[in-house]
């Protein structure tokens, strides 16, 4: 009898893959073989070929923000896209999407072929694509529990993150090492920010570990060369972190972008936030999603508008004054074992 084969379909950012990552971590004793369908955008074929799983690549689909000789392009792109996906999509299949252009085509064919389909939704305002397919899925599992324009059947079951992230030795007191997270391509507002406060947290023994996000690491270098900050003790700048957990365990506070992932992975490693919400995000999501953290007592919420160093300053401060209350709120905070809830919610686990 041939294993049951779970197909996760998703990508093209991290917060995307990683939490179809977990589930296939998770499953990864119960005898189901897991098959990603994912984007060619490169990190991926990566992270993928790096932890061993077999995976397929869609090429990208641009409709939005495109002319209009793009847009036909894309079309039949995405014709064939649908017909690769047809012959990879088995009849005994079960579909997971976990959102982005890559989970359209497998979620399309699912629903084709009669198989059951299922999705996970990130972020704290279900996107327009995922309400579309909501309701043709068994179930709709939910990251955050206020979540904002549902369909479909739900469940609450927080966002799957890595294993390595549930292990982190919790905050015992306050210190003073800041890491600032930018994701893989970074946040210019973010970076320019940090190294107009680093004089000031530097001066009061602060360390910064700062990620830049690649293509933005030379120009955030020269901000802090021009203040003479580029060879402090104190302060390390680097493009990429390739073992998140590995830095979130040296932290005592996290300055960041708010997806999805991000908050997820700073909550179950038990770190205070400072979350610094992108302003375009759709449907202001990355907003909500902070929101969520600050609520729970464990992260403060400073908009781009608001976003001045003398507000970092002030909040970095307010975690100093009020430190036991906020480690106590994040050892106590509710962490969902996402991905067994998902697995069980799928009868596979």
């Amino acid at each position: 009898m041939n294993r049951q084969r779970l197909i996760i379909a998703g990508g093209g950012t991290g917060g995307h893959l990683y939490p179809g990552i977990a589930v296939a971590q998770y499953l990864k004793d119960k005898d189901i073989e897991c098959f990603f369908i994912v984007s060619d955008r490169g990190l991926e074929r990566r992270v993928l070929t790096q932890l061993g799983y077999k995976f397929y690549e869609q090429k990208q689909t641009p409709l939005k923000g495109v002319g209009f000789g793009t847009k036909i392009r894309s079309v039949f792109r995405l014709m064939k896209e649908i017909m690769v996906c047809y012959r990879l999509v088995k009849r005994h299949d079960i579909v997971l999407m976990t959102g982005g252009f890559a989970a359209a085509a497998p979620g399309l064919i699912a629903i084709m072929k009669g198989l059951r389909l299922y999705m996970h939704e990130q972020n704290s305002v279900m996107g327009f694509t995922n309400r579309l397919f909501a309701g043709g899925c068994d179930k709709v599992f939910l990251s955050f529990p206020d979540t904002i324009n549902v369909q479909g059947n739900t469940e609450i079951a927080g966002n799957p993150v890595r294993e390595e992230f549930t292990k982190i030795p919790p905050v015992t007191k306050a210190g003073k090492k800041i890491l600032v997270l930018g994701g893989s391509q970074g946040s210019r507002i973010v970076n320019n920010l940090m190294a107009d406060s680093a004089p000031v947290l530097l001066e009061r023994g602060y360390s910064i570990t700062h990620q830049t996000g690649g293509a933005l690491l030379g120009e955030t270098e020269e901000k802090y060369r021009a203040k003479g900050l580029l060879k402090k003790e104190g302060l390390t700048l680097t493009d990429y972190i390739e073992n998140v957990a590995e830095a979130l365990a040296e932290a005592d506070i996290v300055i960041a972008r708010s997806g999805s992932g991000t908050v997820f992975e700073v909550m179950n490693a038990g770190r205070y936030a400072i979350y610094i919400p992108f302003a375009k995000a759709a449907d202001n999501h990355q907003y909500h999603n902070a929101m969520f953290a600050e609520r729970e007592g464990i992260a403060k919420v400073v908009t781009e508008e608001s976003a001045t160093v003398e507000k970092i300053i002030e909040t970095i401060e307010d975690y100093e004054k009020n430190s036991d209350l906020y480690i106590e709120k994040l050892n106590s905070v509710k962490k969902y074992r996402s991905a067994q809830i998902i697995a069980g919610g799928m009868n596979i686990g």
